[in-house]
Parts: C-alpha cells; structure tokens; sequence
C-alpha cells in the first residue's frame, strides 16, 4: 500500500465510500495533520487531551481552548464553547476517557447542534470504538456535520471521515499504517442487531408511492402508459428500490419505446444503456414526486408499534431508500423514532450494502437481521455477508414478494408483526 493512500476495499467493508478510509500508523500522525494554522485558526480540546496536546497546537499557531468537561452539563459546555465557531475550528474529543456525563444522546445531540451552526467544526472524535463504549459514532459521518473518527488497532490507527477531509490529511503526511486485520475489537460483547426498512415493513404506504409516481409520470409524459403492473414489475427488476429513480427509468424506457420489455427484465438489476439518461432525469423525477407525494403521504399508516419492536432482545434500526427528508415523514407517521440510514448519498442507496455495513460497525453487531420487501434489499445483504463475514447476516423477507425474493436459508413471514415472535429467542435464530 502507498502512503496515504486510500483503501477502496476496505473503506466499502466499512460503509464508506472509495477514499473515506485512511490508514495511518498512530493517531498522533493524525492529530499532528490536522495541525494547519492556515486553515484552522482555533482546536478545543478535551480536558483528558490538554497535557498531550495543547501546548502542540498552540507551537503551531493555533489558538488551544481546553473544554473543562468533567463538572456540570458536559452538553452545554460544548453547546456554548462552539456557539459561533469561526470558519475551520475543531473539537476533539477523545471517547475513550471520561468526559463527564456525556452520554450517546448529548453526544448526538451536541453532533446536530454542531452540524447546523454557519461555519461548522470538524468534530474529530477519538476512540469511538474504545471496548466500554456499546455504540461507535460511525453514522455521523454521513449523517451530521464535517465529522472524523480516529481509530486505533493492533497494527496502527485508521481514520474515517468525507474523502475530501482525508485527502487533506493524507497530503500533509498522514497515513502510511496498516489496516486491522478484523472487524471486532478483542473483548467486544456479542450484539443482536434488527434492521428494517421502511415501506412495506414499518409502514404501509397503502398507494401514496404508486399514486405520486402516477401522476408524476402523467405530468411528465401524458402518453406514457402506466399502471400499477409497471410499478411492480420495476421493483422485481432491481436497482430501482429509490421512487425518483423508477420513474426517470420509466421516461428513458418510453424514449427508446422499450417499456413493453419491462416485465421480462426482472432480477436484471437495471439498465445499463441508459444509466446516464436516468441520472440526468432523475432530478425533475424527484421534484414532480415529491410534489405530488405531499398529497399521497395521507395514504400511509404504521403496522407496528414501538412497544412491539422492544420485544426484541437487541438493538433496532432503520436502512431505508427514503431520502433524508421523507425519513422524517415517516417518523411522523410511526410516532416514535429509531437510528436510520437513509438514502443521503449514492454510496447509501440500495441495493449497495454500505447502509448495513455501517449498523453493524455502529452498533457492533455479531449478528445482523435484516427484515426487507423488496429484491434490493435481499441484495444489500448478501452483498454485506460476502464483505463482512466475521457478522452473521440473516435477510427476512415480508410482504406478498416474500417468496419470490427469499432464498434457501432466509426468514420469511407475511409481515413485521408476524415474524417478531420468532425473533424473541435471540440465539435460537437459524
């Protein structure tokens, strides 16, 4: 490997996207890197970091303010130290010492409060998966602001963060370790984890998906024949699990007159001759959507409640194609909400495995059920078995598909509520 390189393989093992992992061989390296006065005029720092690292930041010429964390509300010290941070300021904390009170919720919310300020810090948090902690940070990377996790192994340390961040610190000389040569940390506890899409699994969306695709297409392309055959027939097809992108597939098949095909391409997972054409569509797809699923989002009811879902002996979240923002619809509609993965970045959409890859690390799960409807979402997880095999995935498929997208070893059952009971037992699972 090259110094500083990136590490496509591994970074997609983790859930990143190609150059979202680097290699160094100490998190010292790191830190020193991102010592750059030019760019960084001001780092707070941990009380637990300050006799390692202040007097280095401020040799560097750049102004060092120690975060006294270990009184009081370790949140609101945060929240009125980075008020209004200046352009390139950052915060590191180290997550292996105590930090007084700081629990997985302050620290999520002092991550949203940092995401929404005018100039944003970059939170560079170290140890994120220290043995003590039950949950990694790994889902703020892409889910909060400019976020950068710092890790050690027994062959050297490794960062994870936006490709553009790492490139930066590769260039000033980080990197040049060796990668771990397993997921799990040595001592970490075994953890269930059941992850659930949305659509067909928590809610049902009753036909606000296919009435807003509908009358999108009709506004779109008036003499497009379309009906609800179409719409299933896309799904089976594979790749198509995100709705804006179905329907700018639907207008390129109609432009080259080869929609009539479209019920004999199933489990083809896409269209490769026109993949530029349905990006370049996808866009006026979404806008047409959404505007018409203000309307239809009437249509969708939850079928599962909270107090259902905590019967079971793990940890729950969500891996979703819904984009960041229809993800907050449908936690309207639950009534509760529950960590997500959501398509916010092509690297995040189904039926790529990155959203699942990402539970598991956060979560550190040995085992993974995924509970899904559709052909995509039976790919993303075999597609995370074969780059993760130190965790056991299970899929379950639900729905009237069930049979059609199971294989040989997976759960089926006719819903979510149907299959929960099974799951009870924990270990006894296949």
């Amino acid at each position: 490997m090259t110094d500083g390189a990136p590490v496509p393989s591994w970074a997609a093992r983790l859930g990143a996207p190609e150059g979202g992992v680097l290699a160094g061989r100490d998190l010292s390296g790191f830190l020193e890197a991102l010592l750059d006065p030019g760019a960084t005029p001001r780092i707070h720092v941990a009380g637990s970091l300050q006799g390692q690292w202040a007097a280095r930041i401020q040799g560097a010429g750049i102004a060092c303010e120690v975060l006294r964390l270990e009184t009081g509300s370790v949140l609101d010290t945060l929240m009125d130290a980075l008020a209004a941070p200046a352009p390139g300021e950052q915060v590191w904390l180290d997550l292996d010492r105590r930090l007084g009170p700081l629990d997985l919720k302050s620290l999520d919310a002092f991550l949203a409060f940092a995401a929404t300020r005018t100039h944003p810090p970059l939170v560079v948090l170290l140890r994120d998966d220290a043995p003590g902690l039950v949950r990694t940070q790994r889902l703020a990377v892409d889910r909060q602001g400019p976020v950068l996790l710092l890790r050690e192994s027994g062959e050297g340390a490794y960062a994870l963060g936006a490709p553009e961040h790492l490139a930066r610190l590769a260039a000033r000389g980080a990197g040049g370790g060796a990668l771990p040569s397993g997921f799990r940390r040595p001592g970490s506890p075994a953890r269930d984890l059941l992850v659930l899409d949305i659509d067909g699994v928590l809610i049902d969306p009753g036909r606000s998906f296919h009435e807003a695709v509908a009358l999108a297409l009709n506004e779109l392309a008036p003499a497009l024949p379309w009906d609800d055959e179409h719409y299933t027939a896309f799904k089976r097809v594979g790749g198509f699990n995100n709705d804006f992108r179905l329907a700018a597939a639907a207008l390129a098949l109609a432009e080259r007159n080869e929609l009539g095909g479209l019920r004999d391409a199933a489990g083809r997972g896409g269209f490769p001759h026109l993949e530029a054409r349905i990006q370049a569509l996808e866009p006026l797809c979404q806008t047409a959507i959404q505007k018409h699923y203000v309307r239809t989002r009437r249509l969708e009811r939850p079928i599962i409640t909270r107090a259902e879902l905590e019967t079971f002996p793990g940890d729950v979240a969500i891996f979703t194609g819904r984009p960041p923002e229809e993800l907050l619809l449908a936690y309207q509609v639950l009534g509760f909400r529950l960590p997500a993965v959501s398509d916010a970045a092509p690297h995040l959409r189904k039926p790529r495995p990155e959203g699942l890859l990402q539970l598991a690390d956060a979560f550190r799960a040995s085992r993974v059920i995924f509970v899904g409807d559709t052909c995509d979402d039976a790919s993303a997880l075999r597609d995370a078995r074969a780059l993760n095999p130190e965790v056991d995935w299970v899929f379950a498929a639900v729905g009237p598909d069930r049979q059609w997208i199971a294989a040989e070893g997976d759960l089926t059952a006719p819903r979510l509520r149907d299959l929960l009971p099974r799951l009870a037992g924990g270990p006894g699972l296949p």
